[in-house]
C-alpha cells in the first residue's frame, strides 16, 4: 500500500465517525426513524445526561455479553478496562510508530511518499501521523496487555460505542490471536495487510452497529452497502478534512478497513453467518480487490498475480539505492490517481486490478528519486483504462516540456526543470511507470521492467 497504518493499533475513532452518521441512515432505509434519533442523539439533554466512568465500566460487563452473542464468539476470559488521557495515547502511538519506522526506514519512507505525493517534501511521518490519530481516537484495545483503554474525554454515548467495537476486538483475540495475526502481517505487503485489516474492523464495525440496532429487530446485513453510502456522504470526508487535512489522502487511508471492510462483511455474512469468521481469520483476503469484490474471494476465491521486480540498482539503475518497495493494490492505486483525476474516474481506472511492484529508487550522488511500477489488469479493455486515467493523472502532476511519444500505447515525456523524465506504456493486460528517470536510463529501466515475471496465482491463503 502507501500510508500503512499500524494496524495493531486497534482503536475505534473512525468508528464513531462513521457511526453518527451511518446509523441513522441505515435506520432511515429500513424504515425506522433515522432523523430523529441523529437529533436525540446530538440533542442538549443527551450531552447533558453523561454518565461517569464508574457507571460505565459496570455497564461494560454487559455489552461484553451482548457483543459475544451477536458476533457467536465466547468469552473465555474477562478483559481489563481502563480509562486514560491523551498523554497515554500519545505515548502508546509513538512507541507503536517509532517500533514500525525505525530511523533509517522512516526517512525512506518519508521520500517515496513525499514523491507519490502522500506527504508534503521534509514533513516528520512519525509526528504527521501522531496528530492526526490523536485527533480521532476513541479507544483501542492492545493484544499484548490484553487490555481495552478508553479514552476519558468522549462522551458516555460514544463510549458506549466504543465498548462495543474494542470488545468484539478482544473476543476476536481470544477465539483467533491476534497477536499472531498481526506480527504475520507485518511481513506481508501493505495491500495484504490493509486487507486483514479489513476482516478484523469490518467485524468489529458491524457488531457495534448491529448493538445500536439491536432494539430495532434488524441488523447491518439487511442495510444497503455501506461503502456506497459513505460514497455518497461528505460527512466522512469533511470530518476527515479537519483531522488529516484537505487533501484527504491518510482520511481515506485510515477509513479503508472501516468502510470496506464492514461492506465486505455485509454480503459475506449474509452468504455464510458470523461462523464464517474462523475461515477469514485463518485464510484471510490477500488484496484490497477482493475486499472491494466480494465476488473475487467467495464462493471462489481467485487470488491476485505475484509480481516481482528484481534489485536494478545492480543492472539499469546502478548508481542508485532502492529504498521503498510494495504492493499499491486496487484501493492504494485508485488513492494515488485521485490526487489528479476525479475520484470516479481513478476507481474505474483500477477496478480490473490483478497484481503490481512498486520500487523507489535514490541517486547516491543527487539524491533524486526515481519510481519504477509494473502493473497487471485481468484483460486488455482494464489496462487500456489505467493507461489513459493514469495518462491523465501525469499530465495534471507534472509540467511538461516536450512529448517524445505520445500514442494509443506509450506516454513518454520530457519534465521542465531539468534532464528528467516519465515514462507510461501499456502492453496487453500490463502496463509499466517510470517517473523521474534522465533521458539515458529510461529506455534501459524499461527493458527491466518488461523482463520482470509475474507467477499466475499467490499460493496460499
Amino acid at each position: 500500500m502507501f500510508i500503512p497504518v499500524p494496524i495493531t493499533i486497534l482503536g475505534s475513532g473512525i468508528l464513531n465517525r462513521i457511526s453518527r452518521f451511518l446509523l441513522p441512515l441505515i435506520l432511515f432505509f429500513l424504515g425506522g426513524c433515522g432523523l430523529s434519533w441523529a437529533q436525540e442523539a446530538l440533542s442538549p439533554d443527551a450531552l447533558a445526561s453523561q454518565k461517569d466512568h464508574d457507571e460505565i465500566l459496570q455497564e461494560a460487563d454487559g455489552i461484553f455479553l451482548e457483543v459475544s452473542r451477536l458476533s457467536g464468539l465466547p468469552i473465555l476470559q474477562q478483559v481489563d478496562k481502563k480509562f486514560e488521557d491523551r498523554a497515554f495515547f500519545h505515548d502508546y502511538y509513538l512507541r507503536l510508530l517509532q517500533e514500525q519506522y525505525p530511523p533509517e526506514k522512516k526517512w525512506d519512507y518519508e521520500k517515496a511518499y513525499a514523491l507519490f505525493g502522500f506527504l508534503p517534501p521534509g514533513s516528520d511521518l512519525i509526528q504527521n501521523y501522531l496528530d492526526s490519530f490523536l485527533k480521532v481516537v476513541q479507544g483501542l484495545y492492545d493484544p499484548k496487555t490484553k487490555t481495552l483503554y478508553i479514552a476519558d474525554w468522549i462522551r458516555s454515548g460514544d463510549q458506549e460505542t466504543t465498548l462495543a467495537h474494542e470488545l468484539t476486538h478482544a473476543l476476536q483475540d481470544q477465539s483467533f490471536g491476534l497477536e499472531p495475526f498481526l506480527a504475520e502481517s507485518g511481513k506481508l505487503s501493505m495491500d495484504r495487510q490493509f486487507a486483514r485489516a479489513g476482516v478484523m474492523e469490518g467485524q468489529a464495525v458491524a457488531i457495534a452497529l448491529n448493538y445500536s440496532l439491536e432494539d430495532r429487530d434488524t441488523d447491518f446485513t439487511k442495510a444497503v452497502n455501506i461503502a456506497d453510502w459513505v460514497g455518497l456522504s461528505n460527512l466522512l470526508q469533511e470530518s476527515g478534512n479537519k483531522a488529516f487535512g484537505r487533501k484527504g489522502t491518510l482520511n481515506q487511508v485510515v477509513s479503508f478497513p472501516y468502510v470496506y471492510g464492514t461492506a465486505f462483511l455485509q454480503s459475506y455474512v449474509r452468504a455464510y453467518g458470523w461462523g464464517g469468521m474462523a475461515y477469514l481469520f485463518g485464510r484471510p483476503p490477500t488484496s484490497t480487490h477482493q475486499i472491494l469484490h466480494p465476488e473475487t474471494f467467495f464462493p471462489k476465491r481467485r487470488n491476485p498475480v505475484g509480481v516481482h521486480i528484481g534489485d536494478m540498482s545492480r543492472g539499469a539503475l546502478s548508481g542508485y539505492q532502492k529504498i521503498w518497495e510494495n504492493t499499491f493494490g486496487e484501493y492504494g492505486l485508485s488513492t494515488l490517481l485521485q490526487q489528479y483525476i476525479p475520484e470516479e474516474q481513478a476507481r474505474i481506472a483500477v477496478r480490473g486490478w490483478q497484481g503490481d511492484s512498486v520500487q523507489v529508487y535514490e541517486n547516491r550522488e543527487n539524491h533524486r528519486l526515481l519510481m519504477a511500477g509494473y502493473f497487471v489488469f485481468d484483460g486488455d479493455d482494464s489496462a487500456d483504462d489505467f493507461f489513459k486515467s493514469c495518462r491523465d493523472y501525469l499530465g495534471g502532476k507534472y509540467e511538461t516540456d516536450i512529448f517524445r511519444r505520445s500514442d494509443d500505447t506509450i506516454q513518454w515525456l520530457s519534465l521542465k526543470g531539468g534532464n528528467r523524465e516519465v515514462y507510461l506504456e501499456r502492453y496487453g493486460r500490463r502496463a509499466v511507470l517510470i517517473e523521474g528517470s534522465d533521458s539515458d536510463l529510461t529506455p534501459r529501466v524499461r527493458a527491466e521492467l518488461w523482463d520482470v515475471k509475474f507467477v499466475p496465482r499467490e499460493k496460499g491463503g
